[in-house]
């Protein structure tokens, strides 16, 4: 199946997940990160759960500190 993560294309398996799509695209530290599937916010309580399904757009958005 291909995602379209922060506008590059992926291409994973049927079974993927949201927390497998972040550990392949190197996110490796899950804190302080908004997920957003089609333009909704998915809550990090349902990243294991929240079907994905071909050509879904991921957007990844990490915090940052600022002022």
């Amino acid at each position: 199946m291909e995602l379209l993560v922060n506008n590059k294309p992926y291409v994973f398996d049927s079974t993927v997940t949201l927390s497998r799509v972040l550990q392949e695209v190197q996110m490796l530290r899950p804190t302080g990160i908004a997920i957003a599937v089609n333009d909704e916010v998915v809550p990090k309580t349902k990243w294991d759960a929240h079907p994905l399904r071909d050509r879904d757009r991921i957007i990844i958005i990490q915090a940052t500190q600022g002022g």
